[in-house]
């Protein structure tokens, strides 16, 4: 089977497709210890070596405010 290009929803888990120059964003609903947040970037790292990622704790959200034309 075939999904098409975009996330699929499967209870909690995601499929991703990712493309180049994307960045990946991890958020958590709390606060991380330093530990986990290290444990964090050596898995990411380790899995997508080439991708860039951000990590969000604490309910924190990440948003872009641009320029009007």
């Amino acid at each position: 089977m075939k999904f098409p290009d975009e996330i699929r929803f499967i209870g909690d888990l995601q499929r991703l497709e990712l493309k180049p120059g994307d960045t990946l964003v991890l958020k958590a609903n709390q606060v991380l210890s330093q530990e986990v947040i290290h444990r964090l970037k050596e898995q990411m790292t380790d899995r997508f070596p080439d991708v860039p990622f951000i990590i969000l704790d604490a309910g924190l959200e990440l948003g872009v405010l641009g320029k009007s034309a």
